[in-house]
């Protein structure tokens, strides 16, 4: 698309905005104010706020089929919207893109010119600054200009996912003492992902680092509790406390979760003031960019919105909770995935949806599961959709002698009662007519070093399928909930 095909584009989306009273932006930003929610917790002044009617623009009045051009450090210009539609990602953001530089051309031209050369079409775009800016100031806006494509359906999205973790979150903000109003920070963060990774190498819904994160969870190549909803929400209500203890405000401990408590008081030290808004204006430091200047604002949109979200996004999907009830187990001894399937009656894939802090190279490899690591398992006992052993795959693993008796009962997992007399059992099983009672009896065994790999791949080579035993549903009943 040639550049004045572009000059055409930005100037019939400029249309509705040009020709009003300076600014132009006055009436949509008075129309997405009245949606902000301030309090004396989460207080904003009108720099702030202007910042987050920005956000509200692209939450919740755009979507990915235009594109808005705006001064992020000067929230007050908005150059207007840039139609998409009909196009895919990539040409989307190719012409977004191409139309923010013919409107950059046109504006560096108009800080350029004297007032008494401006066409009718200069006089228009100055329209778009307040009106007491120089040449030099408009030329400064020029360059910080973003584009940024509409976000009402991915916002959508995020508050339909956050359904899921809602009422973890509020229960868990509420035993930590923190504003539950703070769970819509991790739209902000992961858009309320629990799996996703940032390029910097931020993990979970509450993107912590490992430098961080170490602080309040457990994180190395076996787990990873950034990933566990749950473990990293605490986290998350820990570390804003601490932010909160640090700075004396919620909006400032806002801005310490993005930048680090260090960097915040690092800020305050250098502009003198615990003010956000004087903060966010005039702190100059590295790392404290676009993105650092706008979170409180975003935080603001987000969780405005996501306060009235049945009002403004009707017809939201209520999702089931992520976390439904378990039961727990402290384990007292290192345990591979195999073993635990067997002990426990549930299959891979039930391991992996209620312990998503076990890395998925624990179940590749059948690595142990480290001491300590608290398993999850559903209430009840498994069904039959729940169980999948007929392709075990059971490792070589063989006993070191009659000690190894009692392992079971030292690994954490109580010993039934069965156990103790059942080796005979086991060993008539193996050279005599099987009964189907008989097998989960070898597999239970073989978990604890009472019956060899060669015996148990005997007893597998006959098409016996190991599958749980009443007595180890009734152990599972004992791990307490």
């Amino acid at each position: 698309m040639t550049m004045k095909v572009h000059a055409q584009i930005v100037a019939a989306c400029l249309a509705g905005w040009i020709g009003m009273a300076a600014p132009a932006w006055a009436g949509p930003l008075e129309a997405n104010r009245k949606l902000i929610v301030t309090d004396n917790a989460f207080t904003a002044d009108k720099y702030i706020l202007d910042q987050a009617c920005i956000m509200v623009e692209l939450y919740y009045r755009m979507d990915d089929d235009e594109g808005l051009l705006y001064d992020p450090d000067a929230p007050e210009v908005v150059f207007g919207r840039v139609p998409l539609r009909n196009l895919n990602a990539k040409t989307a953001e190719d012409s977004l893109a191409k139309a923010k530089g013919s409107l950059k051309a046109q504006l560096h031209t108009l800080a350029a010119l004297p007032e008494t050369e401006w066409t009718e079409e200069h006089k228009s775009l100055r329209k778009l600054f307040p009106a007491t800016w120089t040449a030099e100031e408009i030329s400064a806006s020029t360059e910080r200009m973003v584009a940024k494509r509409g976000m009402r359906r991915s916002f959508r999205a995020s508050l339909e996912n956050s359904m899921q973790y809602q009422d973890l979150m509020d229960s868990v903000f509420r035993a930590e003492g923190v504003p539950t109003r703070l769970k819509f920070l991790a739209h902000v963060e992961s858009r309320f992902n629990p799996d996703v990774v940032s390029p910097a190498g931020a993990a979970g819904m509450w993107q912590f680092l490992k430098s961080s994160g170490s602080r309040y969870l457990i994180i190395d190549e076996r787990v990873d509790q950034r990933f566990d909803p749950r473990a990293s929400t605490f986290a998350a209500a820990k570390f804003l406390k601490l932010c909160r203890n640090y700075m004396s405000s919620w909006p400032l401990a806002i801005m310490a979760y993005n930048n680090g408590p260090g960097q915040m008081l690092d800020a305050v030290k250098e502009t003198g003031s615990r003010d956000p808004s004087e903060i966010i204006q005039n702190y100059q430091a590295g790392g404290f960019g676009t993105v650092s200047r706008n979170y409180y604002a975003m935080f603001l949109a987000a969780s405005s919105l996501g306060m009235k979200a049945d009002a403004l996004f009707p017809g939201l999907r209520k999702a089931m909770p992520a976390s439904p009830a378990f039961k727990t187990l402290k384990l007292e001894h290192e345990w591979t995935p195999c073993q635990l399937r067997i002990l426990s009656g549930y299959s891979t894939a039930v391991l992996m949806k209620y312990n998503p802090a076990l890395r998925p190279v624990v179940f590749e490899r059948n690595l142990p599961v480290p001491k300590g690591f608290e398993l999850k398992l559903p209430m009840g006992l498994p069904s039959t959709q729940d169980l999948q052993f007929a392709d075990l795959g059971i490792m070589g693993e063989r006993s070191d002698g009659p000690q190894t008796r009692h392992a079971g009962a030292m690994a954490g997992f109580p010993m039934p009662r069965f156990a103790e007399n059942v080796l005979m059992r086991v060993q008539n099983t193996l050279f005599s007519k099987r009964r189907s009672d008989d097998q989960p009896v070898l597999a239970y065994m073989h978990s604890q070093g009472l019956l060899d790999a060669d015996r148990l791949a005997l007893a597998k080579q006959d098409r016996i399928l190991i599958e749980p035993h009443p007595a180890l549903h009734a152990m599972i009943r004992g791990m307490g909930g």
